[in-house]
């Protein structure tokens, strides 16, 4: 877990040094582009160091911390930050092509200047796990000092940490999504409406694939709703009641139905009208599409303020774990073990709905594709553990079409384009995620869940998967926006922030899996498909 290597390098032992070091690196097991990176860097920053900021020699230590693994750079000399310089430069410069690995790279280092050395950081590995291992330790620790407060403290000390502690940290964070809600659900899905263009244009092809995607998401959402209801039928905790009668005001069909189409544009991002957001996202969606390169610098705006507002999502939920402790704390002293308890059916229903999602892959996969599924379930393991380890089916596509190709035997005609489609919008996982959290959220808060409000719900978690936000964390942020038409507060998703990082990567893997079924399908269906490859074992 920790590591620390230290070598002393000069102009004079460089060569020497330098192969010490990669041999170093080549043993933390880095892929082939962090190896190379590395390299690249390592080198150019050291020369920078001894031939500008008059360095004799510069210290280097390899650094491990739980999993992420960095380069320090240490050289006595004047003053230079050799990431400043990287800013101004042409293609008359001598060093171009090196100052281009600098500039490209610059997110992965950091400068210092401390006493007379400058002090050089590169990322070079940032282990993807960290967050979920953090968040559990968060949770356990949460529990831990929950209890140990509840048969310790005095009343007086438990309320000071529950409201003056515990409540402020989580307000705040839910502060900080609230403020992202309404941005984030409307840049999201109008991004995925638009970077459907060339998809749709094939016609045949991809209309059959996104019936097939919105197939399998409808059929998860259904799945969620029956594993919540059959999980949380009774034993469910009150944290709290919705205002009045707020929920059979708005859950009201008719009314849903008139009221999609807001009055103006900037009340239903005001108020968090979730279905008005939608709508307007869909219009525009649709309508950027339509116009095409008239309005190629909305399209363009809107890309960018879809990756404008992932970025500050990422950065609010680097907060979880530190949100999560206080939570599962403030939990354990006001239900006790039952929110424990709670959580843990949650799980439960959720892996449960996981694995019959698989089942129905299979039965679409030998009813519609007319082959068996029992190649496909033999060939996944040695290949979900991918997806699992990331939590993103973005990063995951390009080892998704390579095994499309070579273990399925799916065309490469079907795969590098029915596999990016699936990224952007096919999330059953997450759908299933929404319909059983929703349904245990709603329960805890008295929200009377009647045929109206189910149909809210489906229309609702359909729409908002195509559009999820495709980083670790982002499901929270519309869990609380669809939540919120019911009248249940924001806050309530603080209940299951601990479960986020597990969710994540069963979410992806299930959607990937879903990617590689409904290709499969495709290529059957359009005799794209390799048998021999995908009955070999």
């Amino acid at each position: 877990m920790f590591l620390s290597k230290k070598f002393h390098l000069t102009l004079e032992n460089f060569s020497e040094t330098v192969e010490k070091i990669e041999a170093a690196l080549t043993a933390e097991k880095l892929t082939r582009r962090e190896l190379m990176n590395a390299q690249l860097l390592l080198e150019e920053t050291f020369m920078r160091m001894v031939n500008l900021g008059k360095a004799e020699s510069v210290e280097i230590t390899i650094s491990k911390r739980f999993g992420d693994l960095n380069l320090s750079l240490e050289g006595e000399g004047e003053e230079y930050n050799p990431l400043i310089s990287v800013t101004d430069f042409d293609e008359d410069d001598e060093d171009y092509f090196r100052t281009i690995i600098l500039k490209s790279n610059a997110a992965k280092m950091r400068y210092a200047r401390k006493g007379n050395k400058n002090l050089v950081l590169i990322q070079v590995h940032e282990y993807s796990s960290r967050q979920m291992y953090y968040t559990l330790f968060g949770m356990i620790a949460g529990v831990v000092s929950g209890l140990i407060l509840k048969f310790t403290a005095s009343p007086e000390v438990i309320s000071v940490f529950s409201e003056t502690i515990s409540g402020s940290v989580q307000t705040m964070f839910m502060s900080a999504l609230n403020m992202m809600i309404a941005p984030v659900v409307f840049f999201s899905i109008i991004n995925g409406i638009t970077g459907l263009t060339d998809s749709v244009s094939i016609g045949r092809i991809g209309g059959k694939l996104i019936g097939l995607y919105s197939m399998t998401t409808i059929i998860a959402i259904f799945i969620g709703l029956t594993m919540a209801f059959f999980f949380f039928s009774s034993g469910v905790p009150q944290v709290g009641m919705v205002e009045g009668e707020a929920s059979h005001e708005k859950i009201s069909l008719i009314s849903e139905i008139v009221n999609v189409i807001p009055k103006n544009l900037i009340s239903p991002v005001l108020n968090r009208e979730l279905l008005q957001v939608i709508f307007i996202a869909v219009l525009f969606g649709i309508f950027i599409n339509k116009l095409g390169d008239k309005v190629k610098m909305l399209n363009d705006f809107a890309r960018e303020a879809n990756d404008f507002c992932l970025a500050i999502i990422g950065a609010i939920t680097k907060f979880i774990p530190l949100v999560t402790f206080f939570a599962m704390a403030g939990l354990i002293l006001n239900l006790g073990l039952d929110s424990v308890i709670l959580l843990g059916k949650l799980l439960g229903c959720y892996a449960l709905g996981m694995v019959l999602m698989i089942l129905v892959y299979g039965s679409i996969l030998l009813v519609f594709g007319r082959i068996s599924p029992v190649p496909l379930f033999k060939k996944l393991p040695s290949f979900i553990t991918i997806p699992f380890a990331t939590s993103s089916s973005a990063v995951t596509m390009p080892f998704t079409m390579k095994f499309c190709t070579e273990k399925i035997g799916i065309s490469p005609k079907i795969s590098s384009f029915s596999i990016p489609i699936g990224t952007t919008i096919n999330m059953d996982g997450t759908a299933i995620f929404y319909s059983t959290t929703c349904i245990m959220l709603l329960k805890m808060y008295g929200v009377e869940i009647d045929s109206t409000a189910i149909f809210t719900l489906l229309l609702a978690i359909f729409t908002v998967s195509v559009g999820a936000p495709g980083i670790p964390g982002g499901a929270v942020i519309l869990m609380a926006a669809i939540v919120g038409m019911f009248g249940v507060p924001a806050e309530a998703i603080a209940i299951v922030l601990a479960i986020s990082p597990i969710e994540d990567r069963i979410s992806t893997t299930i959607n990937v899996v879903g990617d590689i079924g409904a290709s499969t399908i495709l290529a059957k269906t359009e005799n794209l498909f390799d048998e021999k490859i995908y009955f070999k074992p």
